[in-house]
């Protein structure tokens, strides 16, 4: 979808909006990496924590670059990391992407079963129901977490464009903009705009022992004023 005008100072708006949203999901990332790592380092060392976070979420190399150096820059700040190349982030990381679907252990089950039999050689049977459980509750949350960000980010567009386009054609546009998949787009897409719709429109009858959505939910309220745009 095109905006309206494609004045400079319209670009120079979907640009930085953009820009914010992406730190957005990047922060997100790095805070549940984090959480991982953490949860399972009584069993696993930073880098094979990551890499299973990596797998699970379904990122692309860079991707798990950026959300590997910020982690380790988080790290550093708190404790005091080896430099990365210490760790052979780059290297585990490449060494994993090689190998060959065909190995992977034939008794791993459920989303994180590929991911176990990727590193159980260097793990060595560490490998538990207790371990593997931690692992899918925290992604389940990192998730989560990530789709919200996702609304929120949609929302955000909206409120930037809302001079130049429709709500449901700046929720399009942050879909196009960062690439989601169908499946994922479609959520995001609707509970964007049910949120516009839960601000703009009268609420939908209730049964009398129903309470009202908006006192079941105390989430964040979005304001949806366009934002101001910088002349070029």
């Amino acid at each position: 979808m095109t905006p309206k005008s494609n004045s400079r100072a319209v670009q120079r708006q979907i640009d930085l909006t953009t820009a914010v949203c992406q730190e957005r999901l990047l922060a997100s990332h790095v805070r549940h990496s984090l959480a991982l790592v953490d949860l399972v380092s009584d069993s696993l060392p930073f880098d094979d924590a990551l890499d299973i976070y990596v797998r699970i979420l379904r990122l692309n190399a860079e991707q798990a670059r950026n959300i590997g150096s910020r982690a380790l820059a988080e790290l550093g700040r708190r404790s005091g990391l080896p430099a990365v190349e210490d760790l052979h982030l780059d290297s585990a990381l490449e060494e994993e992407e090689g190998r060959d679907e065909d190995s992977e252990d034939p008794s791993a089950t459920g989303r994180s079963g590929a991911i176990f039999s990727r590193v159980r050689r260097r793990i060595q049977g560490r490998v538990q129901a207790d371990l593997r459980q931690r692992i899918n509750l925290a992604a389940a949350r990192a998730e989560d977490d990530l789709l919200t960000a996702h609304v929120d980010n949609a929302l955000l567009f909206v409120k930037a464009l809302a001079d130049e386009m429709p709500p449901p054609a700046a929720v399009d546009l942050y879909l196009e903009t960062m690439v989601l998949s169908e499946g994922l787009g479609d959520v995001v897409y609707n509970r964007a705009l049910s949120t516009i719709a839960d601000r703009l429109l009268p609420p939908v009858p209730q049964p009398a022992n129903v309470r009202p959505k908006a006192a079941q939910e105390q989430g964040p309220r979005h304001d949806l004023r366009p934002e101001p745009i910088a002349e070029a």
